[in-house]
């Protein structure tokens, strides 16, 4: 007879390792939704089993909490296994779960049979490293073999009413949207795995304005069936309820989560689930590809306008698939996650690297370990990529630290933090040509983890004089924080409209900035009636700043003028794409010769709002004008530019733009193999620490690799 046991009393019988054994639930039948949650949990073969498995957001697991009822099979008795030592029968016994496995469960149970299922909250001990360990590695097995993954959206626990309604309509737009792609391409297109994800790429990665122009970089089956597809949902009577309703399902917690690369990558099928809907993962995906493109449509401004919050985060799901169809190695796996740059999370940072290993067709060769330290799995995944050649790690640009307290202070210079993610602009330039990376990881007792990086490379120069850094110049000029630490103009809520009082200070105050403004006090109070796109008073206020900052320290101290507003201008305009930069009055902006065209408010002013249509027409003021959209990405992009970083001179004559923490005495270093220069700092009389990447005018396409160019190896830790 069973005994009914509390809570505490429930004990994980260990798995046997000599085979992939897992364990599996039987989820009893209820007929109504609020019928208690019983199970059963039993042993099995991944290999020998049939089941289905369950993706989902762990959430708050302490609110709302839900009983269940688990009966405990035992596993059969092992060969020589002491009687003494192993209790016949089952035990059962109540746990409680959270409310979103909960719910998750309710909604996924059948009325009449039971449901066999793999969830990773249950049918793994998560108290045993040992056990998570073994059991990650074969996760890939288990999501593979599964029969279906059922994926829970929500709704979660408190969620607004509002939301709830919201996303549950977005499940029948969804079913809209498929229809009409049937009716253009045919139901017969999409049922092949391929024509879908090739559909969702192209749709989902190409604005809806280039579909037709930029078919030479896809198939033109599907640029021509996406541009249809658009069309027909843009001009369809419901588009704005469409587009709101997708947009709100694309900020489901669901898609922020690391491990539903792995779960929906690997998967046969995955169900998608909001409360009574349900959709498959090609209806669901492809729709919000499709709410992407729709959003990115220039030619839809009033549907661009309802939000700016759409997350593309689902397009992982996508991407996974495509790349567990590749059969790609865990090198290429680790790299396109690193250029990727997605910002999903993980309850345990340790999953940022674990999480991406069951996409790649050769996981073992990082070993999952949850008894090592962050720093150890953080360490062992950097060091595998740089080994394999993939040097662009020691360049990514992180100028404010996220992840405070999850790394030691000791994690090596050139180690990968996977917790946050930086800049990738410095990977587009070729400072060090055609070098290749001569790297080797040495024992080196000085260091917490006994190891160091040599690889060789070329001194540019010592740090002589630094400027003043972008973020106290942006606290100054009033902009937020969440602005300067993000790197974007319109975050933080900086769009409301300015008062009189503050338009008369920041008019004061650009006076006072640099002679050449004092006589402009009209146009300023123009320019600054305008807030409805970007806080454009306060960009202005650190833009002078800025630009006179940068134009002080190089005339001061570069001995050459020759190329000195070149070089200013190089760096202002860093992040500049090239739509924009190639723009005429872009470039005349850019480069101007003296401080005073630079922040000539006249010109600026003809740039940043549209002009009459026709001559004899009314000027509108400013403030009735929106700012053209060329304008709004000159802005960001001169914002992006300064992002984090300080202006610095070095003592062999280079302007250059280095991170906030540069000092003077830094040397500024080409390491063969990486696109751009680094800035390092002795850490002791043999080794250096990586400051981080730099931009040296003159040195970043190659210009200093000669053949004759001196050559040390340089030890980082």
């Amino acid at each position: 007879m069973a005994s009914l046991l509390g809570e505490a009393d429930f004990v994980y019988q260990p798995l046997r390792n000599d085979r992939p054994e897992f364990r599996l639930l039987e989820l009893q039948p209820a007929v109504n939704r609020v019928d208690p949650l019983r199970c059963t949990i039993r042993h099995a073969v991944v290999d020998a089993s049939a089941y289905c498995a369950l993706s989902y957001v762990w959430g708050d697991q302490e609110a709302n909490k839900s009983e269940m009822e688990i009966t405990y099979k035992r596993p059969k008795r092992r060969l020589f296994e002491s009687k003494k030592h192993y209790r016949e029968g089952s035990v059962v016994c109540r746990k409680e779960i959270g409310s979103n496995l909960a719910m998750a469960l309710r909604h996924v149970r059948q009325r009449h049979a039971c449901v066999v299922i793999w969830v990773d909250a249950l049918c793994i001990n998560q108290a045993d490293n040992d056990e998570r360990s073994w059991q990650v590695t074969l996760m890939t097995k288990i999501y593979s073999n599964a029969t279906v993954v059922h994926a829970w959206l929500g709704p979660q626990h408190n969620e607004r009413t509002a939301v709830i309604t919201t996303n549950s309509a977005a499940f029948e737009y969804i079913d809209l949207i498929w229809a009409l792609a049937e009716q253009i391409k045919g139901s017969q297109k999409l049922a092949n795995e391929n024509d879908w994800l090739q559909a969702c790429f192209t749709i989902a990665q190409t604005p809806a304005e280039d579909l037709q122009q930029r078919s030479n970089r896809v198939h033109q089956v599907w640029a021509t069936f996406s541009a249809q597809l658009l069309a027909a949902v843009t001009s369809h009577a419901e588009a704005r309820q469409i587009y709101i309703a997708l947009d709100t399902l694309s900020q489901a917690d669901y898609f922020s989560r690391m491990w539903i690369l792995q779960e929906t990558g690997r998967a046969r099928g995955v169900t998608f689930h909001y409360g009574e809907h349900q959709a498959s993962h090609r209806r669901l995906l492809l729709s919000l590809g499709l709410t992407r493109a729709f959003w990115g449509s220039l030619t839809k401004p009033q549907l661009r306008a309802l939000s700016s919050d759409f997350d593309s985060r689902f397009l992982s799901c996508v991407m996974a698939r495509m790349t567990c169809s590749k059969a790609l190695r865990l090198h290429e796996v680790l790299k396109f996650a690193y250029l990727e740059r997605s910002t999903h999370s993980a309850t345990n940072p340790r999953d940022l690297v674990y999480a991406l290993l069951g996409l790649a067709s050769n996981q073992r060769d990082i070993k999952v370990n949850y008894n090592l330290t962050v720093d150890e799995v953080y360490i062992s995944a950097a060091r595998f990529l740089l080994e394999g050649g993939f040097t662009e790690l020691l360049i990514t640009f992180r100028p404010y630290k996220r992840s405070k307290g999850l790394l030691s202070e000791d994690f090596p210079s050139w180690a990968y933090d996977w917790s946050t993610r930086g800049l990738p602009s410095f990977a587009k330039f070729n400072a060090a040509k055609d070098t290749k990376p001569q790297l080797s990881f040495i024992s080196y007792p000085g260091s917490v983890y006994n190891i160091a990086m040599n690889l060789k490379g070329t001194r540019i120069g010592r740090v002589a004089a630094v400027g003043d850094s972008f973020s106290a110049l942006a606290s100054s000029a009033g902009l937020s924080q969440e602005a300067t630490r993000s790197g974007r103009l319109q975050q933080g809520g900086n769009t409301r409209a300015l008062s009189a009082n503050e338009k008369r200070t920041l008019s004061t105050r650009l006076a006072r900035a640099h002679p050449s403004l004092r006589a402009q006090r009209a146009e300023i109070e123009t320019l600054l009636l305008s807030q409805s796109a970007l806080p454009l008073g306060n960009f202005w206020c650190w833009w002078v700043e800025w630009t006179s900052s940068l134009w002080r320290l190089a005339g001061a101290h570069t001995k050459s003028n020759n190329n000195l507003s070149r070089h200013i201008a190089e760096l202002l305009s860093r992040e500049t794409p090239p739509r924009i930069s190639s723009n005429k009055a872009v470039k005349t902006l850019t480069s101007a010769t003296d401080l005073a065209s630079l922040i000539n408010l006249q010109s600026w002013s003809h740039f940043l709002f549209p002009r009459p249509v026709q001559e004899h027409d009314q000027p509108t003021p400013s403030a009735a004008r929106p700012l053209t959209a060329p304008g709004i990405d000159l802005l960001e992009s001169l914002f992006r530019s300064a992002w984090g970083t300080r202006p610095c001179t070095l003592d062999t004559d280079f302007l250059a733009s280095a991170p906030e923490r540069v000092q003077e005495g830094d040397e500024i270093v080409l390491l063969h193999g990486v696109n751009a220069p680094l800035v390092l700092r002795k850490a002791d009389e043999e080794a250096y620490r990586i400051v981080g990447p730099a931009h040296v005018c003159g040195a970043m396409q190659g210009q200093l690799m000669s053949v004759t160019a001196s050559v040390e190896t340089y030890t980082l830790v």
